[in-house]
Protein backbone atom coordinates (compact mmCIF):
# COMPACT_ATOMS: atom_id res chain seq x y z
CA UNK A 1 0.00 0.00 0.00
CA UNK A 2 1.35 3.42 -0.88
CA UNK A 3 0.29 7.01 -0.35
CA UNK A 4 -0.51 7.46 -4.07
CA UNK A 5 -4.32 7.60 -3.80
CA UNK A 6 -6.11 10.77 -2.72
CA UNK A 7 -7.42 9.02 0.40
CA UNK A 8 -3.96 7.85 1.39
CA UNK A 9 -2.47 11.28 0.69
CA UNK A 10 -5.04 12.74 3.07
CA UNK A 11 -4.20 10.16 5.76
CA UNK A 12 -0.50 10.83 5.26
CA UNK A 13 -0.92 14.58 5.67
CA UNK A 14 -3.08 14.15 8.76
CA UNK A 15 -0.59 11.76 10.35
CA UNK A 16 2.30 14.12 9.66
CA UNK A 17 0.36 17.00 11.24
CA UNK A 18 -0.33 14.95 14.39
CA UNK A 19 3.35 14.19 14.88
CA UNK A 20 4.23 17.86 14.43
CA UNK A 21 1.52 18.94 16.89
CA UNK A 22 2.59 16.35 19.48
CA UNK A 23 6.29 17.21 19.12
CA UNK A 24 7.91 19.05 22.02
CA UNK A 25 10.96 21.29 21.52
CA UNK A 26 11.51 19.46 18.22
CA UNK A 27 13.23 16.69 20.17
CA UNK A 28 10.61 14.31 21.56
CA UNK A 29 6.95 13.46 21.00
CA UNK A 30 4.15 13.02 23.51
CA UNK A 31 1.64 10.25 22.80
CA UNK A 32 -1.24 12.74 22.82
CA UNK A 33 -2.03 16.28 23.87
CA UNK A 34 -5.08 15.13 25.77
CA UNK A 35 -3.93 12.40 28.13
CA UNK A 36 -0.20 11.65 27.99
CA UNK A 37 2.01 14.75 28.34
CA UNK A 38 5.42 13.05 28.67
CA UNK A 39 7.78 10.84 26.66
CA UNK A 40 7.05 7.11 26.79
CA UNK A 41 9.63 4.41 26.03
CA UNK A 42 7.99 2.16 23.44
CA UNK A 43 5.79 4.99 22.15
CA UNK A 44 8.92 6.86 21.12
CA UNK A 45 10.21 3.77 19.35
CA UNK A 46 7.11 3.50 17.16
CA UNK A 47 7.06 7.26 16.70
CA UNK A 48 10.69 7.23 15.51
CA UNK A 49 9.78 4.61 12.91
CA UNK A 50 7.12 6.87 11.46
CA UNK A 51 9.30 9.97 11.65
CA UNK A 52 12.08 8.15 9.80
CA UNK A 53 9.93 8.12 6.66
CA UNK A 54 9.73 11.92 6.57
CA UNK A 55 12.64 13.25 8.67
CA UNK A 56 15.42 10.87 9.67
CA UNK A 57 17.24 13.50 11.70
CA UNK A 58 14.17 14.09 13.85
CA UNK A 59 13.69 10.33 14.23
CA UNK A 60 17.25 9.88 15.52
CA UNK A 61 16.76 12.81 17.88
CA UNK A 62 13.62 11.13 19.26
CA UNK A 63 15.74 8.14 20.29
CA UNK A 64 18.57 10.29 21.64
CA UNK A 65 16.14 12.31 23.76
CA UNK A 66 14.53 9.16 25.16
CA UNK A 67 17.95 7.83 26.14
CA UNK A 68 18.75 11.02 28.02
CA UNK A 69 16.55 9.46 30.69
CA UNK A 70 18.56 6.21 30.80
CA UNK A 71 19.73 5.25 34.28
CA UNK A 72 23.38 4.71 35.19
CA UNK A 73 22.71 0.96 35.47
CA UNK A 74 21.45 0.85 31.85
CA UNK A 75 17.69 0.75 32.46
CA UNK A 76 15.55 2.86 30.14
CA UNK A 77 12.46 3.99 32.11
CA UNK A 78 8.96 3.70 30.75
CA UNK A 79 8.34 7.46 31.21
CA UNK A 80 10.78 10.37 30.99
CA UNK A 81 9.38 13.48 32.65
CA UNK A 82 11.06 16.25 30.69
CA UNK A 83 8.61 18.82 32.09
CA UNK A 84 6.14 18.79 34.97
CA UNK A 85 2.42 18.52 34.18
CA UNK A 86 -0.18 18.70 36.95
CA UNK A 87 -2.84 16.86 34.97
CA UNK A 88 -1.06 13.49 34.81
CA UNK A 89 -0.67 10.86 37.51
CA UNK A 90 1.45 9.08 38.55
CA UNK A 91 3.98 11.83 37.99
CA UNK A 92 7.55 12.33 39.21
CA UNK A 93 6.41 13.07 42.78
CA UNK A 94 4.69 9.69 42.92
CA UNK A 95 7.71 7.79 41.63
CA UNK A 96 10.42 9.72 43.50
CA UNK A 97 13.31 8.06 41.67
CA UNK A 98 16.56 9.00 43.48
CA UNK A 99 18.80 11.31 41.45
CA UNK A 100 21.81 9.04 42.00
CA UNK A 101 20.21 6.48 39.67
CA UNK A 102 19.91 8.83 36.69
CA UNK A 103 22.57 10.31 34.44
CA UNK A 104 21.05 13.78 34.41
CA UNK A 105 18.66 15.79 36.52
CA UNK A 106 15.72 14.36 34.53
CA UNK A 107 12.89 12.77 36.49
CA UNK A 108 11.70 9.35 35.34
CA UNK A 109 9.44 6.51 36.36
CA UNK A 110 10.97 3.53 38.16
CA UNK A 111 10.09 0.70 35.75
CA UNK A 112 10.70 -0.04 32.07
CA UNK A 113 8.63 -1.00 29.01
CA UNK A 114 8.91 -3.37 26.01
CA UNK A 115 12.40 -2.69 24.58
CA UNK A 116 11.64 -2.18 20.91
CA UNK A 117 14.16 0.65 20.71
CA UNK A 118 17.03 -1.60 19.55
CA UNK A 119 15.02 -2.83 16.57
CA UNK A 120 14.02 0.74 15.81
CA UNK A 121 17.64 1.89 15.87
CA UNK A 122 18.55 -0.78 13.34
CA UNK A 123 15.79 0.38 10.99
CA UNK A 124 16.87 4.01 11.35
CA UNK A 125 20.42 2.98 10.49
CA UNK A 126 19.15 1.27 7.35
CA UNK A 127 17.61 4.56 6.25
CA UNK A 128 20.69 6.66 7.06
CA UNK A 129 23.33 7.76 4.55
CA UNK A 130 26.06 6.03 6.64
CA UNK A 131 27.99 9.31 6.87
CA UNK A 132 30.71 9.66 9.50
CA UNK A 133 28.50 11.95 11.60
CA UNK A 134 25.64 9.46 11.65
CA UNK A 135 28.04 6.57 12.21
CA UNK A 136 29.28 8.19 15.43
CA UNK A 137 25.76 8.85 16.66
CA UNK A 138 24.58 5.33 15.87
CA UNK A 139 27.59 3.83 17.65
CA UNK A 140 26.82 5.91 20.75
CA UNK A 141 23.15 4.87 20.68
CA UNK A 142 24.11 1.26 20.03
CA UNK A 143 26.24 1.25 23.21
CA UNK A 144 23.40 2.72 25.24
CA UNK A 145 20.97 0.08 24.02
CA UNK A 146 23.52 -2.67 24.64
CA UNK A 147 23.72 -1.35 28.22
CA UNK A 148 19.92 -1.67 28.33
CA UNK A 149 20.19 -5.33 27.32
CA UNK A 150 22.92 -5.84 29.94
CA UNK A 151 20.54 -4.46 32.57
CA UNK A 152 17.73 -6.81 31.55
CA UNK A 153 19.96 -9.87 31.69
CA UNK A 154 21.60 -8.86 34.98
CA UNK A 155 18.61 -7.47 36.86
CA UNK A 156 15.59 -9.34 35.50
CA UNK A 157 16.91 -12.88 35.15
CA UNK A 158 18.65 -15.38 37.41
CA UNK A 159 22.07 -14.22 36.25
CA UNK A 160 24.54 -15.71 35.52
CA UNK A 161 22.46 -18.80 34.61
CA UNK A 162 19.79 -16.69 32.86
CA UNK A 163 16.25 -17.50 31.98
CA UNK A 164 13.48 -15.37 30.55
CA UNK A 165 13.23 -11.74 31.58
CA UNK A 166 10.71 -11.00 34.33
CA UNK A 167 8.20 -8.16 34.19
CA UNK A 168 7.50 -6.65 37.60
CA UNK A 169 4.50 -4.50 36.74
CA UNK A 170 1.58 -4.69 34.29
CA UNK A 171 2.75 -1.34 32.88
CA UNK A 172 6.08 -2.94 31.93
CA UNK A 173 4.30 -5.27 29.53
CA UNK A 174 2.60 -2.28 27.90
CA UNK A 175 -0.68 -4.22 28.23
CA UNK A 176 -1.82 -2.69 31.49
CA UNK A 177 -5.12 -4.41 32.27
CA UNK A 178 -4.75 -7.56 30.19
CA UNK A 179 -7.02 -10.33 31.50
CA UNK A 180 -3.86 -12.46 31.72
CA UNK A 181 -2.99 -10.50 34.87
CA UNK A 182 -6.37 -10.88 36.62
CA UNK A 183 -5.34 -13.67 38.97
CA UNK A 184 -2.12 -11.87 39.87
CA UNK A 185 -3.70 -8.45 40.42
CA UNK A 186 -5.93 -9.97 43.09
CA UNK A 187 -2.89 -11.05 45.12
CA UNK A 188 -1.12 -7.65 45.22
CA UNK A 189 -1.23 -6.34 48.82
CA UNK A 190 -2.89 -2.93 48.95
CA UNK A 191 -0.76 0.01 49.98
CA UNK A 192 -2.00 3.25 51.54
CA UNK A 193 -3.02 5.25 48.47
CA UNK A 194 -4.65 8.16 50.30
CA UNK A 195 -2.47 10.68 48.47
CA UNK A 196 -3.05 9.27 44.98
CA UNK A 197 -5.85 10.38 42.64
CA UNK A 198 -6.47 9.02 39.16
CA UNK A 199 -6.31 11.62 36.40
CA UNK A 200 -6.81 9.34 33.40
CA UNK A 201 -10.62 9.42 33.55
CA UNK A 202 -11.87 12.16 31.26
CA UNK A 203 -15.59 12.73 30.81
CA UNK A 204 -17.48 9.59 29.81
CA UNK A 205 -14.54 7.26 29.15
CA UNK A 206 -14.85 5.09 32.29
CA UNK A 207 -15.84 2.02 30.26
CA UNK A 208 -12.69 2.39 28.15
CA UNK A 209 -10.13 2.57 30.99
CA UNK A 210 -8.87 0.09 33.64
CA UNK A 211 -11.00 -0.36 36.76
CA UNK A 212 -10.14 1.28 40.09
CA UNK A 213 -9.19 -2.15 41.44
CA UNK A 214 -6.53 -2.39 38.72
CA UNK A 215 -5.19 1.06 39.56
CA UNK A 216 -5.05 0.19 43.25
CA UNK A 217 -2.76 -2.71 42.35
CA UNK A 218 -0.69 -0.63 39.91
CA UNK A 219 0.03 2.06 42.48
CA UNK A 220 0.51 -0.44 45.31
CA UNK A 221 3.28 -2.00 43.25
CA UNK A 222 4.84 1.43 42.60
CA UNK A 223 4.89 2.31 46.29
CA UNK A 224 6.13 -1.15 47.25
CA UNK A 225 9.05 -0.95 44.82
CA UNK A 226 9.83 2.62 45.83
CA UNK A 227 10.07 1.49 49.47
CA UNK A 228 12.38 -1.45 48.62
CA UNK A 229 14.46 0.61 46.20
CA UNK A 230 14.04 0.48 42.42
CA UNK A 231 17.61 -0.77 41.98
CA UNK A 232 17.89 -2.76 45.20
CA UNK A 233 19.43 -6.27 44.96
CA UNK A 234 16.39 -7.79 46.67
CA UNK A 235 13.78 -6.07 44.48
CA UNK A 236 13.27 -9.08 42.21
CA UNK A 237 12.63 -11.70 44.92
CA UNK A 238 10.32 -9.33 46.83
CA UNK A 239 8.27 -8.21 43.82
CA UNK A 240 4.55 -8.98 44.20
CA UNK A 241 4.10 -9.21 40.41
CA UNK A 242 6.59 -11.43 38.54
CA UNK A 243 5.69 -12.57 35.04
CA UNK A 244 7.51 -14.11 32.10
CA UNK A 245 5.85 -11.66 29.76
CA UNK A 246 5.53 -12.39 26.04
CA UNK A 247 5.74 -8.72 25.10
CA UNK A 248 8.95 -7.88 26.98
CA UNK A 249 10.68 -11.10 26.00
CA UNK A 250 9.61 -11.02 22.36
CA UNK A 251 10.69 -7.40 22.00
CA UNK A 252 14.01 -8.13 23.71
CA UNK A 253 14.70 -11.14 21.49
CA UNK A 254 13.86 -9.25 18.31
CA UNK A 255 16.05 -6.38 19.52
CA UNK A 256 18.95 -8.79 20.11
CA UNK A 257 18.61 -10.13 16.57
CA UNK A 258 18.52 -6.63 15.07
CA UNK A 259 21.29 -5.30 17.28
CA UNK A 260 23.53 -8.19 16.19
CA UNK A 261 23.13 -7.14 12.56
CA UNK A 262 23.62 -3.48 13.47
CA UNK A 263 26.81 -4.33 15.38
CA UNK A 264 28.22 -6.09 12.32
CA UNK A 265 27.30 -3.13 10.12
CA UNK A 266 29.04 -0.79 12.54
CA UNK A 267 32.15 -2.97 12.57
CA UNK A 268 31.73 -4.08 16.18
CA UNK A 269 32.73 -7.62 17.13
CA UNK A 270 29.83 -8.45 19.42
CA UNK A 271 28.40 -11.44 17.59
CA UNK A 272 29.02 -13.91 20.42
CA UNK A 273 27.39 -11.59 22.95
CA UNK A 274 24.20 -11.24 20.92
CA UNK A 275 24.04 -14.92 19.95
CA UNK A 276 24.08 -15.83 23.64
CA UNK A 277 21.01 -13.69 24.26
CA UNK A 278 19.28 -14.97 21.14
CA UNK A 279 19.80 -18.58 22.21
CA UNK A 280 18.74 -17.96 25.80
CA UNK A 281 15.59 -16.02 25.00
CA UNK A 282 14.56 -18.33 22.15
CA UNK A 283 14.78 -21.35 24.43
CA UNK A 284 12.84 -19.51 27.12
CA UNK A 285 10.00 -18.42 24.87
CA UNK A 286 9.68 -22.00 23.61
CA UNK A 287 8.63 -22.95 27.17
CA UNK A 288 5.67 -20.56 26.94
CA UNK A 289 3.93 -22.62 24.25
CA UNK A 290 0.61 -24.15 25.34
CA UNK A 291 -0.13 -27.23 23.25
CA UNK A 292 -3.66 -27.25 24.63
CA UNK A 293 -4.34 -23.70 23.39
CA UNK A 294 -2.19 -23.92 20.29
CA UNK A 295 -0.66 -20.59 21.30
CA UNK A 296 1.99 -18.93 23.43
CA UNK A 297 0.88 -17.69 26.85
CA UNK A 298 2.42 -15.48 29.53
CA UNK A 299 3.70 -17.38 32.57
CA UNK A 300 3.50 -16.65 36.29
CA UNK A 301 7.21 -16.58 37.16
CA UNK A 302 6.49 -17.45 40.78
CA UNK A 303 4.53 -20.65 40.09
CA UNK A 304 5.32 -21.66 36.50
CA UNK A 305 1.61 -21.51 35.64
CA UNK A 306 0.70 -20.43 32.11
CA UNK A 307 -1.72 -17.53 32.18
CA UNK A 308 -4.92 -17.74 30.13
CA UNK A 309 -6.52 -16.50 27.95
CA UNK A 310 -4.94 -16.31 24.53
CA UNK A 311 -4.31 -12.63 23.75
CA UNK A 312 -2.72 -10.65 20.95
CA UNK A 313 0.57 -11.04 22.84
CA UNK A 314 0.35 -14.73 21.92
CA UNK A 315 1.29 -13.78 18.34
CA UNK A 316 4.41 -11.78 19.26
CA UNK A 317 6.89 -14.70 19.29
CA UNK A 318 6.39 -14.55 15.49
CA UNK A 319 7.76 -10.99 15.59
CA UNK A 320 10.67 -12.28 17.67
CA UNK A 321 11.41 -15.20 15.36
CA UNK A 322 10.91 -17.61 18.28
CA UNK A 323 8.15 -19.83 16.86
CA UNK A 324 8.47 -22.97 14.79
CA UNK A 325 6.77 -23.09 11.40
CA UNK A 326 4.18 -25.48 12.85
CA UNK A 327 3.47 -23.08 15.70
CA UNK A 328 3.11 -20.26 13.18
CA UNK A 329 0.52 -22.36 11.37
CA UNK A 330 -1.45 -22.85 14.58
CA UNK A 331 -1.31 -19.11 15.31
CA UNK A 332 -2.46 -18.36 11.78
CA UNK A 333 -5.47 -20.60 12.34
CA UNK A 334 -6.23 -18.80 15.62
CA UNK A 335 -6.02 -15.45 13.85
CA UNK A 336 -8.44 -16.65 11.16
CA UNK A 337 -10.93 -17.88 13.75
CA UNK A 338 -10.83 -14.51 15.52
CA UNK A 339 -11.22 -12.71 12.21
CA UNK A 340 -14.38 -14.67 11.47
CA UNK A 341 -15.89 -13.20 14.64
CA UNK A 342 -14.47 -9.67 14.45
CA UNK A 343 -14.85 -7.55 11.31
CA UNK A 344 -11.42 -6.08 12.06
CA UNK A 345 -8.28 -7.57 13.59
CA UNK A 346 -6.42 -8.05 15.81
CA UNK A 347 -8.41 -7.81 19.07
CA UNK A 348 -6.43 -7.70 22.29
CA UNK A 349 -8.18 -10.72 23.79
CA UNK A 350 -9.69 -13.87 22.29
CA UNK A 351 -13.21 -12.67 21.37
CA UNK A 352 -14.58 -16.07 22.43
CA UNK A 353 -13.28 -15.67 26.00
CA UNK A 354 -15.60 -14.70 28.86
CA UNK A 355 -13.21 -11.89 29.85
CA UNK A 356 -13.32 -10.21 26.43
CA UNK A 357 -14.52 -6.58 26.66
CA UNK A 358 -15.11 -4.69 23.42
CA UNK A 359 -14.12 -1.24 24.71
CA UNK A 360 -11.91 -1.65 27.77
CA UNK A 361 -8.28 -0.83 27.03
CA UNK A 362 -6.22 -4.06 26.70
CA UNK A 363 -9.13 -6.46 27.24
CA UNK A 364 -10.58 -6.41 23.72
CA UNK A 365 -9.83 -3.36 21.56
CA UNK A 366 -7.41 -3.20 18.63
CA UNK A 367 -4.13 -1.33 19.05
CA UNK A 368 -2.16 -0.16 16.02
CA UNK A 369 1.27 -0.78 17.56
CA UNK A 370 0.66 -4.44 18.35
CA UNK A 371 -1.02 -4.85 14.96
CA UNK A 372 2.20 -3.64 13.36
CA UNK A 373 4.29 -6.13 15.35
CA UNK A 374 1.90 -9.01 14.61
CA UNK A 375 1.84 -8.18 10.90
CA UNK A 376 5.65 -8.10 10.85
CA UNK A 377 5.70 -11.51 12.51
CA UNK A 378 3.23 -13.17 10.15
CA UNK A 379 5.06 -11.76 7.12
CA UNK A 380 8.36 -13.19 8.41
CA UNK A 381 6.79 -16.67 8.53
CA UNK A 382 5.37 -16.45 5.01
CA UNK A 383 1.81 -15.42 5.86
CA UNK A 384 1.86 -12.33 3.69
CA UNK A 385 -1.92 -12.48 3.22
CA UNK A 386 -2.53 -12.17 6.97
CA UNK A 387 0.05 -9.39 7.28
CA UNK A 388 -1.61 -7.47 4.45
CA UNK A 389 -5.05 -7.94 6.00
CA UNK A 390 -3.87 -6.63 9.39
CA UNK A 391 -2.32 -3.60 7.71
CA UNK A 392 -5.48 -2.97 5.67
CA UNK A 393 -7.70 -3.31 8.77
CA UNK A 394 -5.54 -0.87 10.70
CA UNK A 395 -5.54 1.79 8.00
CA UNK A 396 -9.27 1.30 7.40
CA UNK A 397 -10.04 1.90 11.08
CA UNK A 398 -7.90 5.04 11.05
CA UNK A 399 -9.54 6.28 7.85
CA UNK A 400 -12.99 5.62 9.31
CA UNK A 401 -12.54 7.10 12.79
CA UNK A 402 -9.28 9.05 12.94
CA UNK A 403 -5.95 8.37 14.63
CA UNK A 404 -7.30 7.08 17.93
CA UNK A 405 -5.37 5.31 20.66
CA UNK A 406 -7.33 2.07 20.14
CA UNK A 407 -10.45 0.81 18.34
CA UNK A 408 -13.34 -1.58 18.85
CA UNK A 409 -12.91 -4.81 16.83
CA UNK A 410 -16.41 -4.43 15.41
CA UNK A 411 -15.19 -1.25 13.69
CA UNK A 412 -17.81 0.91 15.37
CA UNK A 413 -15.67 3.33 17.33
CA UNK A 414 -12.28 4.85 17.96
CA UNK A 415 -11.42 4.86 21.66
CA UNK A 416 -9.10 6.56 24.12
CA UNK A 417 -7.06 9.57 23.16
CA UNK A 418 -7.62 11.10 19.70
CA UNK A 419 -4.74 12.21 17.46
CA UNK A 420 -2.57 9.51 18.99
CA UNK A 421 1.08 9.60 17.99
CA UNK A 422 1.94 5.95 17.44
CA UNK A 423 -1.21 5.42 15.37
CA UNK A 424 -0.11 8.33 13.18
CA UNK A 425 3.52 7.20 13.05
CA UNK A 426 2.77 3.61 12.04
CA UNK A 427 0.28 4.79 9.43
CA UNK A 428 3.12 6.85 7.94
CA UNK A 429 5.39 3.81 8.03
CA UNK A 430 2.84 1.60 6.29
CA UNK A 431 1.86 4.26 3.75
CA UNK A 432 5.50 4.56 2.73
CA UNK A 433 5.66 0.83 1.94
CA UNK A 434 8.38 0.50 4.58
Amino acid sequence: MTKDTDANKTLFAQAEDILKTNSRHNSYTVPSDRLYPYQWNWDSGFIALGLSTIDLERAVLEVETLLEGQWKNGMVPHIVFHEYEEDYAPGPLDWQVPEELTHKSICTSGITQPPIIGSVLYRLYQRSDKSDAYELRFKALYRQIKDYHDWFMAKRTKAPDHDLVKSLHPWESGMDNSPSWDSLIKTVPAENLAQFRRKDLKGDNDEERPHDTDYTAYMSLVYHYKRIGYDAPDLLPQAHFRVFDLVLNSALLRSARDMAVLAANLGLDHGTYWQGQIDTLSAGIAKLWSAEDGAFLHMNARTGELLAPVTNASFLPLYAGAATQAQAGSLAQTYKEWREICPYGVPTTDPRADVFEMKRYWRGPIWINTNWMIAEGFAAYGYEDIAAEIKADSLALIAKHGFYEYFTPDGAKGLGAPRFSWSAALALYWLNDA
